[in-house]
């Protein structure tokens, strides 16, 4: 990943924390511990509605970057490794 990516999603991750960060150690990682359910929860049951083999913000984005791009890619050329 590079940089931006990851600095990205440590600023979100601690925007979430603001809070948190008053509490006593324990209360602070039980707090953390919660949240990581709820989120890996919510991401699980997004998982399970979706049909397809390709998310659907995924697949969207693909479709508007091969408009963009259709001289450079040839669709019956791709391979899966």
């Amino acid at each position: 990943m590079t940089n931006t990516i990851v600095n990205n999603m440590t600023e979100a991750f601690n925007s979430v924390l603001v809070d948190v960060k008053s509490k006593l150690v324990l209360s602070m990682l039980e707090d953390i511990r919660m949240y990581m359910m709820k989120r890996w929860q919510s991401k699980r049951e997004k998982v399970e509605t979706q049909e397809g083999l390709i998310y659907p913000k995924i697949k969207s984005r693909f479709q508007e970057e091969s408009k963009k791009k259709i001289g450079y890619w040839i669709q019956g050329m791709s391979y899966l490794c």
